[in-house]
């Protein structure tokens, strides 16, 4: 009688603890104010969800106030670490959620999208007919698992360079940047190269356009300490790299002024974007949709105009050691016909469109409107 009384008693005991710890949770969570911003992950949280009548009905109230409790939780980082810990320490499994890390440092493995790819192939098409009398060259970066210590089901560089060069007119051409690239050439806890490891970019740019890149105009600068973006999503403790950069006084850099439509002088190398959410953000001021650079120094008077995205803050002030003038034109944050009303493509110039994996798997990011086959 005495056991059962001490079993009922203890039974009552856990179902107080437990509904402490939770009650105490759920309390702290409302005390506590949301984080304006998740650091480690670069995003903003979710935000409550409105509660009424057709949000609970339609279930939408439901759907979104589990983001929002995912990521308003407390002590929500340390719980992130925790699970990366069993992921990776005691079940052994070779990723979390896609991220996986090695000795080459941390990467992210998506299957390659054909139909998202084949759309920017003929996005960069439409864009490439109305250019005129240009040299059009076309390269794609493959995504850094590609160079994983193990084989990862991710990128499928075959398929994209089938698809692109099926859907491109022969009057383009193509560079392969697969061999130019490895594991270094990457930062270590970011999806972005390296703009000091990128030699073998430059060299096969360079025979395949014909130009001549002089690194010998640049100096190499420590910019600080970089964590890239993948570091918070792995959620474990990483060591910081260093951010080089390489300056060329004989720069400089022009940026369009969206509401006068004019350029304005700005840094090649932005300081206090390093500082800010996104170190990456040093190489150009980060998303912009025209810049201008121009090199009284360069080793010929011809012109460079490149399309890219994030990529191609880092690697167009090294061109710019080629070429008199590189316009960067990025058409995810102009549309296509816009840019037409702003840019006079010079004839005779060199055209590169070199995009990442991350846009080939989301053509919708690309500001070009198509017609229907």
């Amino acid at each position: 009688m005495l056991n059962e009384k001490h079993i009922r008693i203890r039974s009552l005991l856990v179902i107080f603890i437990f509904a402490v710890i939770i009650g105490g949770l759920a309390l702290f969570n409302i005390i506590i104010e949301s984080p304006s911003m998740l650091i480690s992950e670069r995003r903003v949280p979710t935000r409550r969800p409105l509660l009424t009548l057709c949000t609970v009905i339609s279930s939408d109230f439901m759907d979104d106030f589990e983001g929002y409790v995912a990521d308003n939780f407390p002590f929500r980082e340390r719980f992130r670490t925790l699970r990366a810990v069993t992921v990776f320490g005691l079940f052994l499994q070779t990723d979390k959620d896609g991220i996986y890390f090695d000795s080459h440092g941390i990467g992210s493995f998506q299957a390659t999208d054909h139909s998202s790819v084949d759309i920017v192939a003929r996005k960069i098409q439409v864009v490439a007919d109305g250019l005129g009398d240009l040299n059009i060259f076309y390269a794609f970066i493959p995504d850094k698992s590609i160079y994983a210590e193990r084989t990862m089901p991710g990128f499928d560089v075959a398929l994209v360079e089938t698809t692109l060069r099926n859907r491109m007119s022969n009057e383009l051409t193509f560079i392969s940047l697969v061999d130019a690239l490895d594991a270094n050439s990457f930062y270590r806890t970011d999806l972005h190269w390296n703009q000091a490891n990128i030699n073998g970019v430059l060299d096969a740019l360079s025979e395949a356009m014909g130009i001549e890149i002089n690194l010998s105009q640049f100096t190499r600068e420590n910019a600080g300490l970089f964590l890239g973006v993948y570091a918070g999503q792995l959620a474990l403790p990483m060591r910081s790299e260093n951010m080089y950069v390489l300056e060329n006084p004989s720069l400089t850099a022009f940026y369009l002024n969206v509401i006068t439509r004019e350029l304005e002088v700005g840094l090649v190398y932005n300081i206090e974007r390093f500082n800010g959410i996104d170190p990456y953000d040093i190489f150009l001021s980060g998303a912009q949709p025209i810049i201008v650079l121009e090199n009284p120094n360069a080793t010929s008077d011809r012109h460079l105009y490149l399309f890219r995205d994030s990529f191609g803050s880092s690697i167009a002030p090294l061109l710019a050691s080629a070429y008199s003038r590189v316009t960067l034109l990025d058409l995810r944050f102009l549309d296509v016909r816009t840019m037409h009303q702003l840019i006079d493509f010079k004839p005779g110039s060199d055209a590169l469109f070199l995009y990442s994996s991350v846009i080939l798997n989301n053509s919708d990011s690309l500001l070009i409107p198509l017609v229907r086959e």
